[in-house]
């Protein structure tokens, strides 16, 4: 159950480029920072009940007593409302989705029927590819007019490049929660000469009940020859460099069209730097109940990604079945952990580093979770060890022996590792090889 927001909100985004002081947040403003400011009213629910059952109490104490009753006063009867910190957990819903311009797989362009799927799934936080602000041309401002039809959020507009008609085109960041802070960071070109459509990385750090969560997104270039590879793992590698890798025990999200599947030599990449794919978290990692982007007639084309950092727990991810756009959206619900992640650390299986990946994240308490994930339909398995420290006893244990299937999780109980090492291996039939392990300080 997601948590209800309580407050009244009027958002305003600073221009950081501008401001007196240097910002405190890893995001970062660029001059194409486009934002569009919102107010929403979100009403409070009372707890009429517990009230007048606290009343009553007070009643009975008071006839016991002989003492006339009392009504209590309006200040205790506001303190017994429950404050959203202990009517439930933070939890986030988060859908990414390339829209494609608003144009579905019936060749028919409508930005409110994008609009109408987007308001079905109710999600707090949406990321969205291939949108296209007009206005400069005398058209449609597409996200200015998801605003019109979901008042409830506030965008940030990251734009990429020019689109074909002179307006601009870009990826958004929709937030039912206060933005605080933006980012526009326009991704590499290659080769410099090529007139393939620029990329971006959009930020946005959100007031989440008083946590900050920062929201990425992205949506790298298309193509499978050499060139088009190169250029896709040029932007990959900026995402991840400017991604702040000091925060990754802390709720962030990256999302994107990433247009690779999950065996592409990229993933590994985003594992090594502690991102988690929430999808595999809670599902197969390829076919028919995974696809994406159904266009292109394949049974694993997963293109769209959720990742998060360890600092979240994913409580289940699904795709929506519609005709608006040629990409489906993933909803993903989220839960960040009531203890906190204080170590996180990958290490990458196979000779090359790209048959797969054991992840450790430690809480405070000394719990751990290790996940593990082949990533190489190669018919080797990928099998992990962790021990309590260096030279000392291992703690746990976990596999994943099939390409396809979900990522292996296994916990430990609080207390279990202190400055764990973990171990990764590929293995099969009782053999194992290509063994490396790494310590967590």
């Amino acid at each position: 159950m997601r948590r209800r927001k309580t407050w009244r909100r009027h958002w305003s985004f600073p221009d950081l480029n501008n401001s007196p002081r240097a910002p405190t947040s890893p995001l970062v403003e660029s001059a194409h920072q486009l934002t569009h400011q919102r107010t929403g009213t979100a009403m409070r629910r009372r707890t009429h009940g517990l009230i007048s059952g606290l009343i009553g109490a007070l009643a009975l104490v008071a006839a016991g007593s002989g003492a006339p009753a009392q009504a209590a006063p309006a200040q205790a009867a506001q303190a017994a409302e429950p404050t959203a910190t202990t009517a439930a957990a933070l939890s986030l819903r988060v859908m990414d989705w390339n829209i494609q311009g608003g144009k579905g797989t019936d060749g028919v362009t409508d930005i409110n029927r994008v609009a109408r799927v987007i308001g079905a799934q109710d999600p707090d936080v949406v990321t969205l590819q291939e949108l296209h602000d007009n206005r400069a041309i005398g058209g449609v401002n597409q996200w200015g007019a998801l605003l019109d039809a979901l008042p409830q959020y506030s965008a940030h507009f990251a734009k990429s490049d020019t689109n074909a008609l002179g307006g601009l085109a870009g990826n958004v960041i929709l937030s039912k929660y206060p933005i605080k802070e933006t980012l526009t960071y326009q991704l590499p070109q290659y080769p410099a000469n090529t007139t393939a459509v620029l990329r971006s990385l959009g930020g946005a750090r959100l007031d989440v009940d008083g946590t900050a969560v920062r929201v990425y997104t992205t949506h790298l270039s298309a193509g499978v020859g050499t060139e088009a590879t190169e250029r896709r793992n040029r932007q990959a590698r900026a995402v991840i460099d400017k991604l702040p890798s000091a925060l990754m025990t802390s709720p962030m999200l990256l999302t994107g069209d990433l247009n690779v599947r999950p065996d592409d030599g990229i993933r590994p990449w985003f594992a090594a730097a502690d991102w988690i794919d929430s999808w595999t978290r809670v599902n197969v990692n390829t076919g028919a109940s995974a696809v994406t982007h159904p266009g292109d007639g394949l049974d694993d084309s997963r293109i769209d990604y959720v990742y998060s950092t360890p600092a979240f727990d994913v409580d289940g991810a699904h795709t929506v079945s519609t005709n608006a756009s040629d990409h489906l959206p993933v909803v993903t619900d989220l839960t960040v952990r009531s203890t906190a992640v204080t170590r996180t650390g990958t290490v990458l299986a196979g000779a090359d580093s790209d048959a797969g990946w054991a992840h450790l994240a430690v809480q405070g308490d000394g719990a751990a979770t290790l996940r593990v994930c082949d990533n190489k339909a190669d018919g080797w398995g990928v099998r992990a060890y962790v021990s309590r420290t260096s030279g000392g006893a291992e703690v746990l244990t976990g596999a994943d022996g099939a390409y396809a299937d979900r990522c292996g999780t296994f916990t430990t109980a609080a207390g279990a590792v202190t400055s764990p090492v973990v171990k990764v291996c590929l293995y099969k039939s009782g053999v194992e090889k290509d063994c490396r392990q790494r310590q967590l300080s």
